[in-house]
């Protein structure tokens, strides 16, 4: 009767050798997914430091076109507060002429020097009260498109900080959809509409 001697050494070898190769699988595994979580740390890393440069370049240009929004606006009263004072002016010169006419008194000639000067100078006021009027709405409303952008740009920051915390790719991808649509607003406040452009070619001709 033969005896049981256990299993022979080259099974043994047999055994030891597949659990190795599956010990390497299962590590090989390990390293390549945390390497891929490395890399998707380092893409978040990357893209939130870009889009935190986009933020603060609209955040400087939204400031810039407040403030220039509020100047032209500020101009633009000044400009009809002068035309108002200068319409009030030559109605007063006009009622004087026609009272000296009717009494058949001759017309001094600085009165009608004055009158005609009134009369060329009330339209170019006019003039300059409506573009800086444009000028401004034209700035504020890109004021606004640069705020829109930062606050696009902005959220898709912290959904990429929400996205490296959680392990969760989708979070980062749509945050990135919402700080491309915040690039958009950037794209279109950096460019002046038709009007804007007229008037900075007008401005750079006066001057």
């Amino acid at each position: 009767m033969e005896e049981d001697l256990g299993r022979e050494p080259h099974e043994m070898q047999e055994d030891t050798a597949e659990a190795l190769k599956e010990m390497k699988g299962e590590l090989a595994k390990e390293q390549s997914e945390q390497s891929q979580q490395r890399r998707s740390l380092n893409f978040i890393g990357l893209s939130t430091g870009i889009l935190s440069t986009l933020a603060a370049i609209s955040a400087m240009q939204g400031g810039y076109f407040s403030n220039e929004g509020m100047l032209a606006q500020i101009q633009a009263s000044d400009r009809w507060s002068q035309y108002q004072a200068e319409s009030g002016k030559r109605h007063t010169e006009e009622a004087n002429v026609t009272l000296l006419q009717a009494f058949g008194k001759p017309v001094p000639s600085k009165t009608t020097t004055e009158i005609a000067k009134l009369q060329r100078e009330q339209p170019e006021l006019q003039r300059a009260a409506q573009q800086l009027q444009t000028k401004s709405e034209q700035d504020l409303q890109r004021h606004e498109l640069f705020a829109r952008s930062v606050a696009a740009l902005q959220v898709g920051i912290s959904m990429g900080a929400i996205s490296a915390l959680t392990r969760k790719r989708w979070v980062w991808y749509v945050g990135l959809g919402i700080a491309a649509i915040g690039f958009g607003f950037m794209v279109a406040g950096t460019f002046p509409s038709q009007e804007t452009a007229n008037f900075q070619k007008a401005d750079l001709k006066q001057n």
